[in-house]
């Protein structure tokens, strides 16, 4: 081993007027740091300096989302301060776990913001804390709806969603003959209920019968395009009945179920799952 004995320091000693021009270049290299890293934080610049190739990118779909007329009813436009919410520096922290119970440190105002916004979805519905619990962790609605399967579920349970055919969505168990289109349908036995199409409204009646044969352990009540108001309290029935759980997916509606306009799932279901960016 080679021991590094220490350097005695060979410099003169500072004068008080040395001394001071020293601190004052320490205080300016400072300031000029801070500077240096707001502008960094700030500076929306950026991305056209270092990556001006995507830059490019992302300014011509600016302009596509701009001057055309958006027929996706399911799309909105997201406004510029959840913008920059989303880009800020919480991206930068990892935080698995709830909180209060994460697997890293330095998640204290990572949980502020998450308890937060599980106030807020809470009384964007009017609901009590003595009743029910929220998580806002998926990233969209279908990660959410799988994430309430598998809690509820076991591999190959039977599920019953609105056939897709019929305004229903992928993650409630659509499949074709020849393919499994989403993973609920390759983890998860599922039957399609479906409308009566003499007056568009769902077939309860029919969603009865199939329910009493195929035994489901969960139905979903909820739509990807279907305009009529859903009965909840006919689900819950046609539910009991059966013993399944009561899943409503409301991300299409859930704008108007907050403002009291369309039926209030919540009363009847046992889960409810939403998306945030479509009618809110």
């Amino acid at each position: 081993l080679r021991a590094v004995a220490p350097t005695r320091d060979r410099a003169a000693p500072l004068s008080a007027k040395r001394c001071r021009r020293a601190v004052s270049r320490a205080a300016a290299s400072g300031t000029s740091a801070a500077s240096a890293e707001k502008k960094l934080w700030e500076d929306d610049s950026n991305l056209s300096k270092v990556d001006p190739e995507l830059a490019a990118i992302i300014s011509l779909e600016h302009q596509r989302q701009r001057k055309g007329l958006e027929l996706i009813a399911s799309e909105n436009f997201t406004s510029k301060a959840v913008m920059q919410a989303v880009g800020s520096c919480l991206t930068n922290k990892y935080s698995e776990g709830l909180p209060g119970a994460r697997y890293y440190g330095g998640n204290e105002y990572i949980d502020q913001s998450e308890r937060l916004c599980q106030q807020r979805a809470l009384e964007a519905f009017g609901l009590s804390t003595d009743s029910w619990g929220v998580n806002v962790q998926p990233l969209s609605g279908s990660p959410a709806n799988f994430a309430v399967y598998t809690a509820l579920l076991q591999p190959h349970d039977r599920i019953m969603g609105l056939d897709l055919a019929h305004g229903g969505h992928l993650t409630h168990g659509f499949y074709t003959p020849t393919r499994k289109v989403s993973a609920t349908s390759v983890y998860f036995e599922s039957m399609p209920y479906r409308l009566d199409e003499a007056t568009g409204y769902i077939d309860y009646d029919a969603l009865q019968a199939s329910a009493l044969l195929f035994r489901p352990k969960m139905i979903i009540a909820g739509a990807s395009a279907y305009s009529r108001n859903i009965d909840y309290k006919r689900f819950r029935e046609i539910a009991d009945s059966v013993g399944a759980y009561l899943l409503a997916d409301m991300a299409h509606v859930s704008g108007l179920v907050s403002a009291g306009l369309v039926n209030d799932p919540f009363e009847y279901c046992d889960v409810v799952t939403t998306t945030t960016h479509k009618s809110l």
